[in-house]
């Protein structure tokens, strides 16, 4: 056996050395240094190859694949071969040394990908050889391909180390000296996996090989010069095995671990690479999560890997329970993330983290990288690549800042609580948008699935959907017991435990329903790779019509498979509500509770309101089946708790039920009054009272939101504030610090001002007498607060007032700690033109109090509105300064332009554009925008030259006809869409799109397409005012609010807000801003 030298000679890693020079710098310096080790999976001895042996070898190889160097330098060579690692190792460094560029691919690859990474890398030279399916491709590339194509024999073994194992090795004449390589020079490619299309090449250059993979810490961590790295589980080919047996050695220095040469190269298996690490004495180890996962369930092997410094990882996720199970046996395990296109830019140092971090992963220093959230509930970002001088990716698809990047499109979330560490989730690829926006990331789900020992497989599905569904692919042991619908049946039943703890994990809105569970055929086999992954985009294109078949059918009631209650007696169906309600929430309900209190969202309200409707048709009494027909969604926000659905449909339908509208109007007109009572008993202390300090300290709810975003960034900014106070809602996945970056990006406003001292964020619950806060928080506000903001609501037209019960109380709460403050703080309360109802009478809405009679009914967010406001008529009359600000109709700020797509005026925008039409109607807008509306705010708010006026109203001083806006809107998709849309009547309008959308199969593309008619309700209440106005006595258009809205009066506003008072006219550049941002947002399709 050679006995090493001592010492190892590092290469320089600045490029002085170049990379088609570094074997000869090794010969040179650390002839007697082992490279490699071969190791047996036999009782055959271990065979060290020095550098010196490497060296001869890949002067020999150069000479063999470059003969007398006849091919230019810098040309491209194919590598297709299933050999000895160290052979292949060999090869490459040999094509460099020859002048020419390595090109690994992977003998996976298929024909068609092989001739096109060929073809793509204009590589005219492929060394072939190994299994008879290389052999074939051999054959019809020859056959084929570029006629030019020059095929070279894999050498053998024994050709290139005739003296391998020896002391001594014989003499060679070397390789011609080439060009040293540059910077920019190409230096190796490597290929994408193709799991999206065909695989593409990815040109490493040399200053990127440097800095992306050598300079970078993760090849310096696995080991010492001359300590052994178990390498034999990877593949040459791929990123890992290019970092750890090509580069590590040659710069590190370690000695990676690889199989011995055999007549048939050694396949890795998790036995084969245990017995291989632990008898060559290595002092770590780099494997894939799959051999992991199998040596977590054998003892001995944990035991083993407990020896080691270090598990490295990569190329997939690991199964938490392996890893687990692993580090709580003493497995250092790291988790290390690189890319073909960008490098690996991880480090794993064990005393920056605790040992069961392990799922997470810390970047290097040397890289810039950039988190961009992705407003989620998860609280996932895009991790992009920004390049910089110690980082240049290999590939660029984007820019931030003027600089060139790469998008990985890969999802991370933080550490919860060192914030240098993150978690990979899933890609952007993966991440699901359902039609109302809401965004789910299927992989943690999945990965809860697939824990069933019936599952192979698991592909959720819902994008532009209303709710989520999940494709199957089961084990062969579970398709066999048959796949008949009664089959189908049983196994969701025995799938369904693992898939209640995917819903357990995830938010309301991705939770997954029986009804939406189906499983892959067996004339429809998924396209699995050799990494045993599926990819997503060929799997829901191979079970597309599946997918729709699966939203067509619960679309229909009848084809819901729920079991309803065993009879319709009052105690049995509350059992079963409370039961299947609590199912479809995860959680355990209180029967007399707001519904949409407890987790009840649309989409859940939905499924309760399908479920429920199909099982009161099943019902054997006629009269309960009828009770069927008038169930739908509305049915359910307006009946929000067990116990209304339960009296809803346990009574037959009788005569003596409300239908009448004006009977309804004064049902609704008492609960309104009820409510007002309720919540108007306030018992001020008598808490002492000093002058206002000069310096305002301002109290401020609802900030992540539209408005709330800027009223926080104008107070942040204004001289006169001292302290703010952001209070908003708690969230279990989400820190309120991220979520308002998210909202600030959005808006193109500056977040360095969320680093201002004067900010203090605080996640409150409102609706709790102490608001949620700790006791000194709270009474630091109460001895100093100047003034209160609130402007946090609860935002959902569907719901009735008792569901905004909490919002009031919240509001209630808020006027309590104002009266029992020392300063006795201004109070402002940020309301809506919805508390007077659609529409008033006379020629606008005064800056005043409105009167119980006067009040708008039906809506139930403008009643708790309405109801607000009388509480705060109270307080005031009660001694607390206090102001209504209403606003009118905001829009989208006038620096993004950002308003968001589902409301009502980007959704007719949108249908417009499907239906090649606008609506024209009479009357005019006074729309604000949201920065001028949050300055009118702030302006009410700092105002002492008196007291405040007790409303006010935010509307726009100067309105314009209607006709004008759509007329822009027009110029404005025309600029961007190249569509000229014609104006027609608004009920002109508004029949084309119901036609257009009823001849939309799918419901879930017509909402896509036509998002107006999920207002439909609105739309036709805004026709009938139109065509009620066009056959009214005439009127100027700027005397009345368009569609029978309320116009609101400004007086008292505009001689405390100057910048409302000079507010400047809506103009093309405020509406070419927001169809801008829509079009950025995907609105339009």
């Amino acid at each position: 056996m050679i006995a090493p030298s001592s010492v190892f000679i590092h290469p320089p890693t600045d490029g002085s050395v170049p990379l088609n020079q570094i074997v000869d710098f090794h010969l040179k310096y650390n002839s007697r240094q082992p490279w490699v080790v071969l190791a047996a999976t036999d009782d055959q001895p271990e065979t060290i190859v020095t550098y010196e042996q490497l060296a001869r070898a890949v002067h020999h190889a150069a000479h063999i694949i470059n003969p007398n160097a006849s091919i230019p330098q810098g040309t491209n060579v194919g590598i297709l071969a299933s050999t000895d690692t160290f052979l292949y190792l060999t090869l490459m460094l040999a094509i460099l040394r020859a002048g020419l560029v390595p090109f690994p691919i992977s003998p996976r690859t298929h024909l068609a990908g092989v001739a096109h990474l060929l073809t793509a890398s204009n590589s005219k030279h492929l060394i072939i050889g190994g299994t008879i399916a290389i052999l074939e491709i051999r054959d019809n590339l020859v056959a084929s391909a570029d006629p030019a194509l020059n095929i070279i024999s894999v050498p053998t073994v024994a050709d290139l180390y005739p003296d391998l194992g020896k002391a001594e090795s014989q003499s060679f004449v070397p390789f011609k000296e080439v060009e040293p390589t540059r910077n920019s020079s190409t230096v190796t490619i490597l290929h994408s996996s193709g799991s999206t299309g065909l695989p593409r090449p990815i040109l490493f250059h040399h200053e990127g090989v440097l800095c992306n993979h050598v300079q970078q810490p993760i090849i310096w961590e696995c080991g010492e010069p001359g300590q052994r790295v178990g390498a034999m589980a990877l593949p040459p080919f791929h990123l890992t095995g290019y970092l750890i047996q090509f580069l590590g050695p040659l710069f590190a220095g370690f000695t990676p671990v690889l199989f011995a040469p055999s007549s048939h190269p050694i396949i890795p298996t998790p036995d084969y690479v245990l017995q291989t690490m632990t008898r060559s004495g290595c002092v770590s180890l780099c494997t894939v999560p799959a051999f992991l996962e199998a040596w977590a369930r054998d003892e001995n092997a944990i035991k083993e890997l407990a020896k080691l410094s270090g598990v490295l990882f990569g190329g997939g996720s690991l199964a938490r329970w392996a890893g687990d199970k692993l580090v709580s046996q003493g497995v250092r395990t790291y988790s290390v993330y690189g890319l073909t296109e960008a490098g690996c830019m991880t480090f794993f140092d064990p005393t920056t983290r605790s040992p069961f971090d392990w799922l997470y992963v810390a970047f290097s220093d040397r890289v810039d990288i950039r988190f961009v959230e992705q407003h989620d509930s998860e609280g996932t970002s895009e991790v992009i690549f920004v390049e910089c001088a110690s980082h240049k990716p290999f590939f660029y698809n984007y820019e931030m800042d003027g600089k060139r990047a790469y998008r990985t499109k890969d999802l991370a979330i933080p550490h919860p609580t060192n914030k240098s560490l993150w978690r990979f989730v899933g890609r952007l690829d993966d991440q699901i948008i359902l039609l109302n926006g809401e965004k789910v990331n299927p992989v943690p789900m999945e990965e809860e699935i697939v824990k069933s020992p019936i599952v192979r497989f698991a592909a959720m599905f819902g994008r532009e959907r209303n709710q989520t569904g999940v494709l199957i692919d089961l084990l062969p042991v579970a398709k066999a017991r048959g796949m008949d619908a009664a089959g189908q049946k049983e196994l969701i039943e025995e799938i369904w435990p693992y898939i209640e703890k995917a819903n357990a994990i995830s938010p309301t809105h991705a939770r997954l329903d029986k009804s939406t569970v189906i499983f892959t055929h067996g004339d429809r086999p998924l396209p699995y790779t050799p990494k045993g992954t599926v990819p997503r985009s060929a799997t829901m294109k191979l079970y597309g019509d599946d997918i729709d078949a699966v939203y067509a059918s619960i679309e229909k009631e009848d084809d819901n498979d729920v079991i309803g209650p065993s009879n319709w007696t009052e105690a049995n169906v509350a059992e079963w509500l409370k039961n299947y309600i609590g199912g479809l929430l995860g959680r355990n309900l209180d029967p007399k509770g707001d519904l949409f209190q407890q987790g009840l969202d649309s989409l859940t309200a939905t499924i309760l309101s399908r479920t429920l409707k199909s099982a009161l048709h099943r019902a054997g009494n006629p009269n309960i089946q009828r009770i069927g027909d008038k169930i739908e969604q509305q049915t359910i926000f307006s009946n929000p708790s067990v116990e209304q659905i339960v009296q809803l449909v346990v009574r037959a339908p009788s005569d003596s039920q409300v239908t009448n509208p004006s009977e309804l109007h004064e049902v609704a007109l008492k609960a309104i009054k009820t409510m007002v009572e309720k919540h108007t008993q306030i018992r001020p202390l008598k808490a002492p009272q000093t002058l206002r300090p000069a310096a305002e300290r301002i109290v401020l709810t609802g900030t992540s939101g539209a408005l709330g975003s800027h009223l926080l960034a104008q107070l942040l900014q204004n001289d006169k504030v001292e302290r703010v106070w952001a209070l908003n809602r708690k969230s279990t996945n989400e820190d309120v610090r991220d979520r308002q970056k998210v909202s600030f990006d959005d808006k193109n406003l500056d977040r360095q001002l969320l680093e201002s001292g004067k900010l203090v964020f605080l996640e409150a619950d409102l609706a709790d007498v102490s608001l949620g806060l700790e006791n000194d928080i709270l009474e630091e506000i109460r001895t100093s607060a100047t003034a209160i903001i609130h402007n946090a609501w609860q935002v959902n037209f569907n719901l009735t007032l008792q569901s905004f019960e909490p919002s009031i109380v919240g509001a209630k709460n808020l006027i309590n700690l104002a009266f029992n403050s020392v300063h006795r703080p201004r109070f402002v309360f940020t309301s809506s033109i919805s508390a007077a109802g659609a529409g008033k009478k006379g020629p606008s809405l005064p800056e005043e109090y409105i009167k119980f009679e006067d009040v708008g009914t039906g809506l139930g967010y403008g009643e708790s509105k309405f109801v607000t406001e009388k509480i705060l008529e109270s307080a005031q009359a009660s001694g607390l300064e206090t102001c209504v600000v209403r606003l009118g109709q905001l829009t989208g700020d006038t620096s993004s332009g950002s308003w968001s797509p589902t409301h009502w005026v980007p959704s007719l925008v949108a249908s417009s554009l499907s239906v090649g039409c606008l609506p024209d109607a009479l009357g005019s807008v006074s729309w604000v925008p949201l920065d001028d509306a949050a300055t009118t705010v702030i302006d009410a708010c700092l105002y002492r030259d008196t007291l405040l006026p007790p409303v006010i109203h935010c509307a726009h001083p100067r309105p314009i006809p209607w006709s004008q806006v759509v007329t822009m809107f027009s110029h404005a998709l025309q600029e961007r869409q190249g569509k000229q849309l014609e104006l027609v009547p608004l009920a002109e309008w508004n029949t084309k799109v119901v036609a257009a959308a009823s001849g939309v199969n799918s419901a879930d593309e017509s909402f896509k397409r036509y998002p107006s008619t999920k207002i439909q309700t609105t739309v036709d209440g805004m026709v009938h005012s139109d065509e009620q106005a066009r056959t009214a006595t005439p009127v100027a258009n700027d005397q009345f609010e368009v569609a029978g809205m309320a116009r609101l009066s400004t007086k008292k506003a505009e001689v405390l807000s100057e910048t409302l008072r000079n507010a400047r006219q809506l103009g093309e550049e405020h509406v070419a801003a927001w169809v801008a941002y829509w079009e950025k947002r995907g609105l339009f399709v």
